[in-house]
């Protein structure tokens, strides 16, 4: 074999193997659990560029992680559990997953990752500036 055939070989067998191994990397199954937090914060006194607020109320609730990352072909698992006193919702954006759940309650979604992009995970209960949003990204 002269050196040129060799040379597309072992150009030939470097492809196939980064091939298979980016191949080997989609289609993975991944589990995540994600925790909805209530945090009730009162701040008892503050000066706000100039303004004194006594006793000011603030409540957020929280998705822990707040952001999500898979693969094109993953196959997505995610246990949702409400630890708010309150029931809470779990959507997202561009993807058939959204499920309410009652206070301390614990839910199962699964679905497929089929779509890169970025979507948004929120909450259609509450405004967004009450229930923070979250990111799901799917990458290619």
């Amino acid at each position: 074999m002269n050196k040129v055939a060799l040379l597309f070989l072992g150009v030939g067998l470097i492809i196939a193997g980064l091939w298979l191994s980016a191949s080997a990397e989609r289609g993975k199954e991944l589990n995540f659990t994600v925790y909805i937090r209530a945090y009730d914060t009162t701040i008892p006194e503050a000066t706000i560029e100039g303004v004194m607020i006594k006793n000011v109320r603030q409540f957020n609730v929280l998705n822990e992680p707040e952001n999500l990352v898979a693969r094109v072909g993953d196959t997505v698992n995610i246990k949702i559990v409400n630890e708010s006193p309150i029931s809470e919702n779990y959507s997202i954006e561009g993807y058939d997953v959204d499920t309410t759940l009652k206070a301390k309650e614990t839910k199962e979604v699964k679905f497929k990752a089929s779509k890169p992009g970025s979507y948004t995970i929120w909450c259609k209960l509450h405004p967004k500036n009450i229930h923070l949003p979250g990111s799901f990204s799917v990458i290619p």
